[in-house]
């Protein structure tokens, strides 16, 4: 069933602040933003960073984004953060397969190499999260933050860390909802922060 804002989602304060929490961590919203900033920062020009923020954009996001829309509107899932576990697989596995072609098409444009780096991990995660699924549900929200956390901190140094604090008003906000328990929050956090810290460790960043 779809959730109505004007309804009974909001009871108190707690529920409206969890809510509004979650959409600003939204996962389309941050990766959009982070895909965007980090392409432009390793870019020298509009002909570099155009091609290489579209392809990762197409394969990361509007793809699988347009398949989870066309799964709502038949009405296949029932929230456009598919919220049922049940109904997670076969999407997900789409967003990593989609993120694989990414990855691969940025290394043939010739990508500045964060960029690539960022893409496989990206990747990665995705194909991961979709193989956990089939069998107990984490928190996206918590994957996709702490990796982009993680990247962060890897790419511009340790002045990054203090997002990482970021994480708890996000994982409290998921529990709240009830979308999540602790351990599902804890387990989408640290998943993506060993694949992330593994990814770039296996593309010599350490």
């Amino acid at each position: 069933m779809k959730e109505n804002v004007k309804g009974k989602q909001f009871k108190t304060w707690e529920d409206f602040l969890a809510f509004g929490i979650s959409a600003i961590f939204s996962p389309y919203v941050v990766a959009v933003l982070f895909v965007v900033l980090l392409t432009y920062n390793y870019s020298q020009n509009l002909s570099q960073f155009l091609p290489w923020v579209l392809t990762f954009l197409v394969f990361g996001i509007i793809i699988p984004g347009i398949y989870v829309l066309w799964l709502m509107e038949t009405e296949k899932i029932h929230d456009i953060h598919i919220s049922d576990r049940n109904e997670r697989k076969i999407p997900f596995l789409i967003a990593g397969i989609s993120s694989t072609i990414g990855a691969v098409l940025l290394i043939i444009l010739g990508a500045a190499r964060p960029v690539i780096v960022m893409a496989v991990t990206y990747a990665v995660n995705a194909l991961a999260v979709a193989v956990i699924t089939a069998y107990w549900k984490i928190s996206i929200h918590m994957a996709l933050l702490t990796s982009i956390i993680t990247v962060a901190v890897i790419l511009f140094g340790y002045n990054f860390a203090w997002f990482y604090f970021l994480l708890l008003p996000l994982a409290w906000s998921r529990v709240h909802r009830k979308k999540h328990t602790i351990l599902q929050a804890l387990a989408g956090s640290l998943l993506a922060f060993i694949l992330t810290a593994v990814v770039f460790w296996g593309f010599k960043y350490f």
